[in-house]
């Protein structure tokens, strides 16, 4: 796994709880005082080992913690990967077009195993885009909490509805992710 995703995930739990907290992540997870480094690699049985001494330690459920974790990473990861994103695009724009631009651009230029999800993703119209998401990693409330993020980081709201899910057995997750027609009522 891309080394943005344990080194987001320590800057996650460090913002949402403390440093003293991500230690005993790491020791929960059989890697102590390890680092992560972006532009590194990691396996993905230590990122998800992290995830889950996270969700244990936290007492929070790991899809839920995935979900919060996938919102909170799209800062780093449209800071890292920004040089690949349009400045004209909206959060749809980007949403559509991440494997085409993004994810094809890193499979290109890695020299390793790194493999980021295979997305497909399809306009179904100005205000909606269909992401087909599929990985062995089954990590798809993480993808879904990506998508809400990109929605925050654009300020844009967004319904997601997720059709097909790999962790009911489906081959692969479909999230149908629209504007609303009508704006959010604000509290």
């Amino acid at each position: 796994m891309h080394g943005i995703v344990p080194k987001s995930l320590k800057d996650f739990v460090v913002d949402r709880y403390d440093t003293e907290t991500w230690r005993a992540i790491q020791e929960e997870a059989g890697v102590p005082g390890k680092l992560y480094v972006p532009v590194s690699e990691y396996t993905d049985e230590e990122t998800l080992a992290l995830v889950s001494a996270a969700s244990a330690l936290s007492g929070e459920d790991e899809a839920d913690l995935l979900y919060e974790f996938g919102r909170y990473a799209v800062g780093p990861l449209v800071e890292t990967y920004g040089v690949h994103v349009d400045g004209e695009w909206t959060g749809l724009d980007l949403l559509a077009n991440t494997e085409t631009y993004i994810h094809r651009a890193l499979r290109a230029k890695q020299l390793s195993e790194f493999t980021p999800p295979k997305l497909q993703s399809k306009r179904l119209g100005e205000d909606a885009v269909v992401v087909r998401y599929g990985s062995d990693r089954q990590l798809c409330m993480l993808a879904e909490g990506i998508i809400d993020g990109v929605g925050e980081h654009y300020d844009e709201m967004y319904r997601v509805d997720h059709r097909t899910c790999q962790l009911e057995g489906d081959p692969h997750c479909d999230l149908v992710v629209r504007r609303p027609e009508e704006p959010f009522a604000s509290d």
